[in-house]
């Protein structure tokens, strides 16, 4: 009786692994997946507001195309619980299987800062320059919306597609680089109306990050790549006289940039004191 009931048991084993093996073929066969998940984050701030971001993935695989979506809620409240702000952006892309040259939205990349030193070759800089070096053989202006840097114009050894002009921003007295802009006047064709815009897809690829959604009403994403580095790209409605800009920078050299204007202004107040005491003392002997 023993027997019979081992023997029982192990048909019923067999018969089940069958059953699974057979789903999983099918499933194999069809392709037809799809997979979840989410995470979330809070964030105290120091006046009591609290931030909330709730991400969630998914990616569907359906015959011979993957389709990967990915949603992100964003609320703020005040210290009683009262909503203050809330945003929600979605990205997707399709893609068939086994291609490997898009990067997957489920699975978030390594980011710079953590995968590479500070000041490794790919945080270097942005369009070819890199951040503090100096910038030589221009000729530079004043920027009243920029009081600590000077500006020049340059031409990147690889342009971007639809992009008119590009300017670099350097400190006032070693000319490191600090910021680096590409400016559109037309607004940027996105190429698809079924994927993200191909610059934010592009700029994710570049810095190994993503891209986070910074207005609920505009096209604006900024990306953290490292090392105190960051860039921001506004797709449309810019400026007066730009549809679409891209920039970079280094917050440790807007910093330097601070202080070497401040060092400036104190030698040019120093001058100015030296000079109206020389011009009291000619006036004294002339008396």
């Amino acid at each position: 009786m023993m027997y019979m009931k081992k023997a029982v048991t192990a048909g019923a084993v067999v018969a089940m692994s069958a059953a699974v093996g057979i789903f999983a073929a099918a499933m194999g066969e069809r392709r037809d997946v799809s997979s979840k998940s989410s995470e979330s984050s809070v964030t105290t701030n120091e006046n009591g507001s609290v931030s909330r971001v709730f991400t969630e993935s998914t990616v569907t695989t359906n015959g011979n195309m993957v389709t990967e979506r990915r949603r992100e809620t964003r609320t703020s409240t005040d210290a009683d619980g009262n909503i203050l702000a809330t945003a929600t952006s979605e990205y997707a892309q399709s893609y068939p299987v086994g291609d490997e040259d898009l990067g997957s939205l489920s699975v978030p990349p390594v980011s710079g800062e953590s995968s590479k030193e500070c000041g490794g070759k790919d945080e270097e800089g942005f369009l070819g320059l890199k951040f503090g070096d100096e910038f030589v053989g221009a000729e530079f202006v004043n920027d009243a919306g920029e009081p600590t840097l000077l500006r020049a114009t340059f031409t990147p050894k690889k342009a971007l597609a639809g992009f008119d002009d590009y300017y670099v921003y350097v400190t006032p007295k070693t000319h490191k680089v600090v910021k680096v802009y590409a400016c559109a006047k037309e607004a940027v064709d996105p190429g698809s109306n079924w994927r993200r815009h191909y610059l934010i897809e592009a700029l994710e690829k570049r810095y190994s990050t993503w891209a986070r959604p910074r207005s609920w009403c505009r096209p604006i994403y900024s990306f953290d790549i490292g090392c105190g580095r960051y860039v921001t790209a506004c797709l449309a409605g810019a400026t007066r006289d730009y549809e679409t800009v891209l920039v970079a920078w280094d917050d440790a050299l807007l910093t330097l940039a601070a202080d070497e204007t401040e060092e400036i202004r104190r030698e040019a107040r120093k001058a100015a004191a030296e000079k109206r005491r020389a011009r009291v003392s000619d006036a004294a002997e002339a008396f």
